[in-house]
């Protein structure tokens, strides 16, 4: 079966949690193909993170097999690979640079591995749990267990980059009603209130 690969637009996601990094009234909004940098959680440096593509995916049947998602899989996909009513998967191409970047020693043996879902998750600019925005954590990684470390980690060195995917499953609000993807935006969890959005420009193209 061919894989769809749409221009995100639609809307979806239960929300799993809320990230107080991501809580202040007025974000600082990069858009896709602009690096922003990430420290927090490292020893020294920082990963220089680059969202190169966002889109939505309406079948994940061509994408690696389903032992290759986290854990939310059966509750979106349907049994040819395609999505559920109400949900969508959401694929983001990531760049990332070590900027002399360094994990915390107690983290990993090696101090330049680093996680892919450490990096970016999705969070819905109308849904919130007072100032603080619920958050949809990665649930698909490219490179998921080619690093002995952890399934999720990935090596970069000093100096070097990396690309590689992660990917979201997004249903419907938390209260039921159909999310609008054009206000979800990628955000960085580095658990401070000067947490940077990437706003992903889905739902522009929209054509249903």
């Amino acid at each position: 079966m061919k894989t769809k690969w749409l221009k995100i637009i639609l809307p979806a996601v239960v929300c799993l949690a809320f990230l107080t990094g991501c809580g202040r009234e007025a974000p600082s909004e990069i858009q896709v193909g602009e690096a922003l940098e990430i420290s927090n959680g490292l020893a020294s440096g920082a990963l220089e993170v680059t969202v190169k593509s966002a889109e939505r995916i309406t079948d994940v049947s061509e994408l690696p097999p389903q032992e290759l998602f986290f854990e939310n899989y059966d509750h979106h996909v349907l049994s040819d690979g395609t999505m559920k009513e109400g949900s969508s998967f959401i694929l983001l191409k990531l760049e990332v640079k070590s900027l002399d970047a360094a994990a915390k020693p107690d983290r990993y043996n090696d101090p330049y591995v680093f996680r892919a879902d450490d990096l970016l998750t999705l969070i819905d600019l109308t849904e919130k749990q007072g100032k603080n925005y619920y958050y949809i954590p990665v649930d698909y990684f490219s490179l998921y267990g080619q690093e002995s470390e952890h399934s999720h980690a990935f090596r970069l060195s000093p100096g070097e980059t990396v690309e590689f995917d992660v990917g979201y499953f997004v249903g419907k609000k938390k209260d039921g009603s159909e999310r609008d993807l054009s206000r979800l935006r990628a955000c960085t969890t580095s658990g401070n209130a000067n947490s940077d959005f990437v706003d992903l420009k889905l739902g522009e193209d929209r054509d249903d």
